[in-house]
C-alpha cells in the first residue's frame, strides 16, 4: 500500500472516531448546561417591587433631568461605592461603608464619564456620613450639594455649583 493512502485512512478514523465523539460530547454538554433548571429557585416565588421613588423625589429629578438633559445625564438613589474606588479592593468593610452613604443624585458627563455633581439630602446620611461624602468626593475633585429634597429645584444655584465644579 502507498503511504498517501495509509495517511488518508488514518486521517479519516481520526475524524470518525476522535473528533465527531468530540464534537457531539461538547454539544450535549453545553445543551444540559443551558437547559437545566436552576435549583437554587426551584419553588420560590419572586416579588418585585415597584417604584420606590417618592412623588417629592420624582418632581426633583424630572425638573433637574429637563434642565441637564442635554449636557448631562442623572443618577438618582446611588451609593458613593460606585463612584469611588477603593485602592485595596479586598477591604469589604470600606466597601460595606460606602454603600452605606447614600447619594440622591449625580450628575455625569455622558461624554467623558466623569462625575460632576452630587446632590444629596443630609436627613438621609448622618453628619459624620455627610462629612466622609464631603471630604472624599473633595478629595477626587468632586462637588457636593447638600440640598432638601423638598425645596424646589433651583437651576441658579445648580448652575453655579457645576460652573465651580468645572
Amino acid at each position: 500500500m502507498n503511504a498517501s493512502v495509509v495517511f488518508s485512512y488514518a486521517f479519516i478514523y481520526f475524524v470518525l472516531f476522535v473528533v465527531v465523539p468530540f464534537v457531539i460530547v461538547t454539544f450535549a454538554m453545553t445543551c444540559i448546561k443551558f437547559f437545566k433548571s436552576d435549583e437554587k429557585s426551584e419553588g420560590k416565588v419572586f416579588k418585585f417591587k415597584g417604584s420606590t421613588v417618592s412623588a417629592k423625589a420624582q418632581v426633583f429629578l424630572s425638573k433637574l433631568s429637563s434642565a441637564f438633559k442635554s449636557k448631562y445625564s442623572v443618577l438618582y438613589g446611588t451609593c458613593l461605592d460606585s463612584i469611588l474606588d477603593i485602592d485595596n479592593n479586598k477591604d469589604e468593610q470600606a466597601h460595606e461603608y460606602l454603600r452605606a452613604c447614600h447619594l440622591d443624585y449625580v450628575l455625569v458627563d455622558p461624554e467623558s464619564s466623569a462625575v460632576k455633581l452630587v446632590i444629596t439630602d443630609p436627613e438621609h446620611n448622618s453628619p459624620e456620613k455627610n462629612a466622609f461624602i464631603e471630604h472624599s468626593l473633595a478629595q477626587v475633585g468632586i462637588k457636593v450639594l447638600h440640598l432638601d429634597t423638598d425645596v424646589p429645584c433651583d437651576e441658579a444655584l445648580l448652575t453655579r455649583s457645576l460652573s465651580m465644579a468645572a
